[in-house]
């Protein structure tokens, strides 16, 4: 069995064994794969031979085991349209006058081209996992996104598991919300804090999944204003679903300016029911706060004490350069690095929560250990902390045992010895 390093593999590779790969608890370890999973390594009493099923034994000394990104709240519908925006900049509100004045001219075929390409930029960042949101656009055929991403989701599949929400408005009738759904969405979507009735929103939303048989994921309280509070409404319209039925709360930002008594009711409220909450810190950083020149509140939900109450935390990478961010790139380490820098998390912990999301998908564990998926990310790091310090450049994606894609610095291609020469 030839042994090679993990700068060596390229996508379509298999690896049969993984020595002394760092963990992210810290620890050394020897992997093997087989079918597609973590099996015992190879000087266990149980373990097959590897040899026969598998092609490299990889020295992956130097080299950081992640569980794979999960990106819980992403919208590969408008990515990339920044600049022929106008290249605007503004709060939420601006954001959203902004898209309804350009959406009626983006055409099926320009979504379609810029949903793969963010898909091949989170492939290629380690994001095997994306859940996008969808509006119904402006102008002639508003389902014309919802079928572009549809598409866009078979293509990827294997490869990136795509999860579409079809996020409607007010102003969307609920016979063409029937017509996303017998297209094959996954989720019914809205933004009822942008509503004249947000809990009325929440409500129609919540009874179509009933009668559908789905869940939700709605953009919730993504506002600094303390009266918001639609996830404790969420929450109730929600606690007696099934368990395994989504019912998830996207931003949640007002969380962040509550008193902590009523905080502590609604992460209750919203741990009874099972709702997950997924933040979003690059996108909100971004477009909360213009009202506040000075001593801007962060626009990030308080997600220690979320985790604390038991409610599920996720995080999304959200906007990829367009009217709600120019600076969004829909890489979950950058998100992770926020998670720690604005949200006060350790790196481990912000790492969990990047992972969380794959569970909210219903994909299996991939942790690293005997039976998980073998689904991870290679990266050149010693531990989560530096990885994320230093924003991981070097990237080896696998699937299932199998490199899908890779990411790599020059380094590689330059002696340590010359590099200041060929600086100069």
């Amino acid at each position: 069995m030839r042994r090679v390093h993990p700068q060596d593999l390229r996508p379509g590779q298999a690896i049969a064994t993984l020595r002394g790969v760092t963990l992210p608890d810290g620890s050394s370890s020897t992997l093997s794969i087989a079918d597609g999973r973590i099996i015992a390594p190879p000087d266990a009493p149980l373990a097959p031979a590897v040899a026969a099923i598998a092609e490299r034994e990889v020295e992956a000394t130097g080299w950081l085991l992640l569980p794979p990104a999960a990106d819980l709240h992403a919208h590969i519908d408008k990515a990339y349209t920044w600049s022929a925006a106008g290249e605007p900049e503004g709060s939420l509100e601006d954001a959203v006058a902004c898209w309804r004045a350009f959406g009626s001219a983006v055409t099926e075929e320009r979504i379609a081209r810029n949903a793969r390409r963010q898909l091949d930029a989170a492939l290629r960042a380690g994001v095997t996992a994306v859940r996008t949101h969808v509006n119904y656009h402006e102008g002639v055929d508003p389902l014309r996104g919802i079928r572009a991403v549809l598409e866009a989701r078979e293509d990827y599949r294997g490869l990136v598991d795509v999860q579409v929400v079809a996020m409607h408005d007010q102003f969307r009738d609920t016979g063409m919300i029937r017509e996303a759904i017998a297209l094959g969405i996954d989720l019914i979507g809205a933004a009822p804090h942008l509503s004249t009735d947000p809990h009325g929103e929440i409500d129609r939303a919540v009874t179509l999944a009933e009668e559908m048989g789905i869940g939700v994921d709605l953009h919730t309280d993504e506002t600094l204003d303390p009266e918001s509070l639609d996830l404790l409404h969420l929450a109730r319209r929600t606690a007696d679903w099934p368990e395994e039925i989504t019912r998830s709360a996207g931003h949640c930002v007002s969380l962040a300016v509550q008193p902590p008594d009523r905080l502590a009711a609604v992460l209750d409220a919203a741990a009874e029911a099972r709702v997950s909450i997924i933040t979003n810190p690059l996108t909100n950083l971004y477009l909360q706060g213009w009202e506040h020149p000075v001593a801007t509140p962060r626009a990030l939900p308080p997600l220690a004490a979320i985790l604390d109450a038991g409610v599920v935390l996720a995080a999304g990478g959200d906007n990829v350069q367009d009217p709600f961010n120019p600076l969004g790139n829909g890489d979950m380490v950058h998100v992770a690095a926020a998670l720690v820098l604005a949200g006060h998390l350790a790196p481990r912990r912000a790492w969990d929560v990047v992972a969380r999301g794959r569970e909210l998908l219903g994909l299996g564990a991939a942790a690293g250990t005997v039976g998980d998926d073998a689904d991870m990310i290679l990266v050149r790091a010693a531990s989560v902390a530096e990885a994320l310090a230093e924003r991981a450049p070097d990237r080896i994606v696998v699937r299932r045992g199998r490199v899908v894609a890779t990411r790599l610095t020059a380094s590689d291609a330059v002696p340590v010895s010359t590099r200041k020469e060929v600086a100069l």
